[in-house]
């Protein structure tokens, strides 16, 4: 099969089906559906006159990677995920020697869009170090587990399930899994998947799929929150170190040019209060376009995107990372921007991180085909993952 085909649906691609007729109408006492102002419309991408960033090759040999997480411990390690259920140290130019950190082969079912999604490293009850791993089990739904640590690996034999939640389809499993500033662990769910949400889960606030969800990892019996929801597949998730904002990737629907891929941000101030949650609108709005056969869930405010593209620059948003003062040193043309790209254009944008919605996109003059993650790693080197098994650094060019 080919590469490209795998990663679009590994993170975005709907099932081809026509879901004629679902969804139900119009509902007659549904409030009046909201208008997108004219910030929240597509954004006219930028492209720069020269090359911003250049790419590097730092290291080969990964098995289909899906993410990178770096230990927040003392040695701060870059651990790269990779999808058949294993996670590796990234040691010098490639993977490094001896057995995984993380070896769930064997109760991972993989497939297009599963497998292992996400990891974070996160404090038990006790205050032991623990990593919260977001997989595809073998019935095909998604787990969420609590693992501790034995000699320096993931001891299987540790594992506290935190969450189950049964996927209908094998599509929209979405990824993210991190841990917030406010010290709870925040996970990403894809809507259930086939095509435009048959379900409508993503905004029933009964499912939590299509959803962002919180829990304290400290507490024995974690009760989990809603933050956002509407939804269609978020794919990878970080925090602005200095506001504490929230950055979600939002992948969109494959149908040529009606698709809309988004960037979304739920500020801190909403962080502190998801009493009611943020709703992003899907499947009801996809960006700013209404799909008028799907119900709005009325009571929370409705968010729009901070930016958004169509198919022509690509067909799966990959979540980056917000890069803040010297971060990543060797990028200084990302200071003070929200860096993310495409699955399969391999484009690299950016956006100014303070700014409001609707947002110019900058093109960065560099393309990364089947990118799956961003990481700042402990050196401040700017890395992503692709498919392929490499790991890139992104930089500035070199002076002339």
């Amino acid at each position: 099969m080919r590469a490209v085909t795998v990663l679009r649906g590994l993170v975005a691609a709907a099932a081809a089906v026509a879901v004629a007729g679902c969804g139900g109408g119009d509902d007659p006492e549904e409030p009046p559906r909201p208008r997108p102002p004219v910030t929240a419309q597509l954004s006219p991408q930028r492209v720069t006159a020269r090359a911003t960033v250049v790419r590097r090759r730092v290291a080969v040999g990964f098995d289909r990677p899906v993410g990178l997480v770096r230990d927040p411990g003392a040695r701060g390690r870059t651990l790269v995920l990779e999808q058949a259920g294993t996670a590796r140290w990234l040691d010098g130019t490639g993977p490094a020697a001896g057995p995984p950190f993380l070896d769930l082969r064997g109760a991972v079912k993989v497939g297009e869009e599963q497998g292992l999604m996400g990891l974070a490293f996160a404090p038990g009850p006790d205050g032991e170090r623990r990593v919260i791993v977001h997989a595809t089990n073998l019935d095909g739904d998604t787990s969420v587990v609590s693992y501790g640590l034995r000699a320096g690996r993931v001891d299987p034999l540790s594992a506290r399930p935190v969450l189950t939640v049964a996927q209908p389809y094998a599509n929209h499993n979405g990824g993210a899994v991190v841990l917030g500033p406010d010290g709870r662990v925040y996970l990403g769910l894809g809507d259930g998947g086939s095509a435009y949400d048959p379900r409508q889960q993503a905004q029933d606030l009964d499912s939590k799929l299509g959803k962002v969800l919180r829990w304290d990892p400290k507490a024995r019996r974690p009760r989990i929150e809603i933050v956002a929801f509407g939804l269609r597949n978020p794919w990878r998730m970080t925090f602005d170190r200095r506001t504490g904002a929230l950055w979600v990737a939002d992948a969109g629907r494959d149908s040529a040019e009606q698709q809309t891929e988004e960037v979304d941000r739920v500020p801190a101030a909403r962080l502190r209060d998801v009493d009611p949650p943020v709703n992003f609108g899907w499947a009801a709005f996809e960006g700013a376009r209404d799909q008028t056969n799907r119900r709005l869930t009325p009571g929370s405010p409705l968010a729009w995107p901070v930016a958004s593209y169509t198919q022509r620059d690509g067909c799966a948003a990959t979540g980056g990372v917000v890069l803040r003062g010297d971060d990543a040193p060797r990028v200084r043309a990302l200071r003070d921007r929200y860096v993310f790209g495409d699955v399969c254009s391999g484009l690299i944008w950016s956006v100014p991180v303070d700014a409001g919605p609707g947002v110019t996109m900058r093109r960065e003059g560099e393309r990364l085909p089947l990118q799956t993650g961003y990481l700042v790693d402990r050196d401040g080197r700017l890395l992503v993952s692709v498919l392929g098994g490499t790991i890139w650094e992104l930089r500035d060019p070199p002076r002339r």
